[in-house]
């Protein structure tokens, strides 16, 4: 054989390693997840022990990840040994850290401050979800349990200039999204603080984001990114697990309900270890999953690999961005978080502007939200 030939016999090797294919057998991951496992509030309290910051990413518009976080806050609560200094959310502006502040020292639950954080939440007509205001109140009431130096502050870690981009005014760009989450967790890693850190898992995950521009990419670090590699002992990363995301909210199946990860294999090892509720780390011997199948979505095309500038690839693993995996029930459970009307006047102003005059009402705008991501569910309740 020639050397031209061994040349070429090597490059296919190489080539057949580096694309790597991901493991499709429901019995690697359920045996992974039987010997790793642990119950999943166990596992995420002693993540908190363990660490200043657990950064746990969630699928928006689902009821199940929300209400997750508000029984995590109870269970840390319960035990000082897992207290929460605080608990950092991308759906607040740090423009209203003061309100969130006051609530947090009210005597009495104030669900108009709830409100109002939530109309300016990083989406131009706020976040009108009842889980997440349920977020707000877990806290406030689980603090009354605690002695005051063991007292959870909840952190609204989005841009202020957010707001002002929203309504067209002149802002001062201080930093991306992802930025702005840094700059605000890290004073707590150095204060040696216990953080959770809840939001979208693009912000969560440590990876790379890009969008195509002309003929090249802009590329920008998420805030898990950037916590993980300037403080990789004190970052611990957890993905909530989910189905399939679409721009919208979940992809509908008619057989599975929502479209499931790897077209279920993971889902069926959950299913084959009793549908209970687990957590486990991504350790070295976790079968393999590559982060372009997790993030699969049939309906668009989400990256492209080996285009100039791109920072995304094919061979990388879930295990690369993300540290650990929490299951809290069968996919199929999952509903569209709940609709409430948290709107005063001033913002329903605001609103109609931003819409060009199409939402007039609070209804109006809760139907708008509605239609942009039909997963929602509907309750047009008045605020008392």
């Amino acid at each position: 054989m020639n050397r031209i030939h061994l040349l070429i016999l090597l490059l296919l090797a190489t080539s057949n390693i580096s694309s790597a294919q991901d493991c499709l057998d429901t019995e690697s991951y359920y045996q992974y997840i039987k010997e790793n496992g642990q119950p999943h509030l166990e596992y995420v309290l002693d993540k908190i022990r363990s660490h200043s910051v657990v950064a746990i990413g969630e699928d928006h518009w689902i009821d199940a990840h929300p209400q997750f976080l508000c029984e995590l806050i109870t269970a840390s609560a319960q035990d000082s040994t897992a207290n929460i200094d605080a608990v950092a959310v991308e759906f607040g502006s740090e423009r209203y850290q003061y309100l969130a502040d006051s609530l947090i020292k009210s005597p009495v639950y104030r669900e108009d401050l709830v409100f109002k954080i939530l109309q300016y939440t990083p989406d131009d007509l706020g976040n009108p979800y009842k889980e997440y205001a349920d977020v707000f109140k877990s806290v406030w009431e689980n603090n009354k349990k605690k002695p005051e130096s063991l007292r959870t502050r909840i952190l609204l870690v989005d841009p202020a200039y957010i707001q002002d981009y929203f309504d067209g005014k002149d802002y001062v760009y201080t930093g991306s999204r992802d930025d702005n989450m840094f700059d605000i967790i890290r004073n707590y890693i150095i204060k040696r603080s216990h953080i959770v850190f809840y939001a979208g898992a693009a912000h969560t995950l440590a990876r790379i984001n890009g969008t195509r521009q002309g003929d090249y990419y802009y590329n920008w670090a998420s805030a898990g990114f950037l916590l993980k590699k300037c403080y990789p002992q004190d970052v611990f990363i957890i993905n909530l697990w989910g189905g399939q995301m679409g721009s919208r909210g979940y992809i509908e199946n008619s057989q599975t309900r929502w479209n499931l990860i790897a077209d279920g294999v993971i889902d069926k090892a959950f299913q084959k270890n009793g549908n209970k509720p687990v957590g486990f780390d991504l350790k070295d011997d976790f079968p393999l999953l590559r982060t372009e199948t997790y993030f699969a979505n049939p309906t668009i095309r989400l990256s492209g690999y080996g285009e100039k500038g791109s920072p995304y690839s094919k061979e990388q693993k879930l295990s690369d961005i993300c540290d650990g995996i929490v299951f809290i029930k069968p996919v199929s459970e999952f509903n569209g978080i709940h609709l409430i009307n948290i709107y005063d006047e001033e913002f329903i102003e605001k609103a109609n502007k931003r819409t060009n005059g199409s939402c007039k009402t609070a209804e109006d705008i809760l139907k708008t939200v509605k239609e942009w991501h039909p997963i929602l569910q509907l309750e047009l309740t008045e605020k008392e």
